[in-house]
């Protein structure tokens, strides 16, 4: 199964290089340019990694990140922005972003941000299920012979 990923960035060059780079990495992508679109685009197929504009026509990326979160919150988030600053930032951090990259970036350092985070998730989900495989197997059962009869 193919990780998907949505591109968040009023900058139509930006989503199309993208697009591009991450397709030729494997990727299933979907590219819009702003925070509405991006909400529309969550409501029904979910996605593994979200790049997302800090400063959209629409929404600040911030503001988009915790409205991700809800929606999904499983996917990556990783803010992308051509103008860094402590607060935006800080801001990233307190609502929780996987990620904080700055343009122009490096293609193959996006690609393994993108890879090291996925990896992680996946680690974690199997962490998780072989936790839930044992305590299945450690967990008493009592099976009653009459159970109409206490």
């Amino acid at each position: 199964m193919l990780n998907s990923i949505l591109i968040v960035d009023d900058d139509a060059g930006v989503r199309i290089m993208l697009s591009s780079i991450l397709n030729d990495g494997g990727y299933l992508v979907e590219a819009v340019e702003n925070g509405k679109k991006a909400i529309k685009a969550c409501e029904e197929p979910t996605f593994d990694v979200a790049l997302i504009d800090i400063e959209l026509p629409d929404v600040e990326g911030t503001e988009l990140l915790n409205r991700l979160k809800k929606m999904q919150p499983k996917v990556i988030r990783i803010i992308i922005t051509g103008h860094p600053s402590m607060e935006s930032a800080m801001k990233a951090v307190n609502e929780s972003a996987d990620g904080y990259m700055l343009k122009p970036f490096e293609v193959t350092e996006l690609l393994a941000m993108i890879g090291r985070l996925l990896n992680e998730r996946t680690n974690e989900y199997l962490h998780i299920s072989a936790e839930v495989t044992l305590a299945r197997e450690n967990t008493l059962t009592v099976k009653y012979q009459r159970p109409d009869q206490w």
